[in-house]
């Protein structure tokens, strides 16, 4: 198969993926009065998109070998297709742009470190924990 239809292929799983997830995040998070202040600050969805697709991409990164040709059908449909699909820096960069251009510069400033810090931690924990499963692994 061609290089790209594997892409293409979990670039579409991965965005339909990132929309229901954006829509169990917002039947999840409450709404209106009750709505916790630290929560209503922060694009609530694109964090969780964010830092579960870091983990998911440690893990992958962890189970697939990328030395192996055999793999590399599974790295282009899982990591640059799915994950690629799923994860939305776009979206990240413009709800960090509003926050700063709606003068909330703190509130912006804490979802950066937040997305990137824990992201971060969340592809090496990802990445640590599947290399417990290969042979030979680090």
């Amino acid at each position: 198969m061609d290089k790209a239809l594997w892409v293409f292929l979990g670039g579409g799983v991965g965005s339909v993926l990132r929309y229901a997830l954006g829509l169990l995040v917002g039947q999840l998070t409450p709404q209106g009065a009750e709505t916790p202040h630290w929560l209503a600050m922060y694009p609530v969805a694109t964090l969780a998109a964010n830092l579960l697709g870091c983990g998911l991409i440690g893990i992958a990164w962890g189970l697939i070998d990328p030395h192996n040709e055999a793999h590399h059908p599974a790295r282009l449909l899982l990591i640059v297709g799915v994950l690629g699909g799923f994860t939305t820096f776009s979206s990240f960069g413009w709800e960090t742009l509003d926050l700063i251009q709606t003068n909330r510069v703190g509130t912006a400033i804490a979802y950066v470190l937040i997305s990137v810090l824990v992201g971060l931690i969340a592809a090496w924990s990802g990445y640590s924990g599947a290399q417990a499963f290969v042979p030979g692994g680090n």
